[in-house]
């Protein structure tokens, strides 16, 4: 564990719903952290979680949660004043090429691709923004997206909100359309992210997705979130597209909490 690597109790300062089942936690302090990094959140008495860092600033940090179970609805129940331990930040951050970037989400894969938008703000780039869900209840972080300069298309399984279908599906229409993107970002469920990726390549983009994988201690130890002879929490969370149609796991299958492995569907 470096300096950088720190473990603290903070309080939490703001607890802002940003869509259904889905807050945004901010915690007193600053933290040093690049865009796809992620800090594991201890509550006492529940779990110990990975968190991926979506914004950062004026002396606060924050992360965007979504209702999955028991830990993330304990999080997202958290009151202001409320204290937890934070370890991190940890893993490999997202690395910045092209001025015509697309940033494609699906769901609570926003996270980590808000904080990667302000990076590319504060550098004078302003892609797009591919935002999916299943609903237009779901969508989440819309407004922030769009404070930052990015243009925000939205897309939703059920048509409820913006083009039909999902985000991948989105990302292929404006490609067809003539879109000239030249550098890609993803996060999401795998099964999008393989076809995000399988896009771009066919096309020649360069691009980079964070998985999103059970994890444990964060640090490389447990090999819960392995892929292949990969560990997320160490070699990720952010990989090359290149590098995941390498591995034979990815898009396919993962592991339980028993360490077995299970199909993606």
């Amino acid at each position: 564990m470096t300096s950088e690597h720190l473990m603290f109790v903070t309080r939490l300062v703001e607890n802002r719903p940003v869509a259904k089942d889905c807050h945004s936690l901010f915690f007193a302090g600053d933290i040093r952290s690049s865009p796809g990094q992620f800090i594991m959140i201890w509550l006492p008495g529940v779990d110990e979680i990975p968190m991926s860092i979506s914004h950062v600033g004026n002396g606060r940090f924050g992360v965007t949660v979504k209702v999955a179970g028991e830990a993330t609805e304990a999080l997202c129940s958290l009151r202001k004043g409320a204290r937890v331990r934070i370890r991190g930040p940890y893993g490999r951050p997202f690395e910045i090429k092209g001025r015509n970037p697309a940033l494609v989400a699906g769901g609570i894969g926003a996270a980590p691709l808000l904080l990667l938008a302000c990076s590319m703000r504060d550098l004078g780039i302003h892609g797009t923004t591919i935002l999916g869900a299943r609903t237009a209840n779901e969508l989440a972080l819309v407004d922030e997206f769009e404070s930052l300069g990015f243009e925000v298309l939205l897309s939703t399984d059920d048509g409820s909100k913006g083009y039909c279908g999902t985000a991948s599906d989105c990302f292929r229409n404006e490609l067809a359309s003539g879109r000239g993107f030249d550098s890609v970002y993803t996060c999401g469920p795998e099964a999008m992210i393989r076809s995000i990726c399988d896009i771009s390549l066919k096309r020649g983009l360069w691009g980079q997705a964070a998985l999103e994988r059970l994890m444990k201690c964060g640090i490389g130890i447990c090999g819960a979130c392995a892929i292949d002879d990969k560990l997320v929490c160490r070699d990720g969370p952010v990989f090359d597209f290149t590098q995941l149609q390498s591995l034979s796991e990815f898009g396919k299958c993962r592991r339980d909490a028993s360490g077995r492995a299970e199909a993606i569907i």
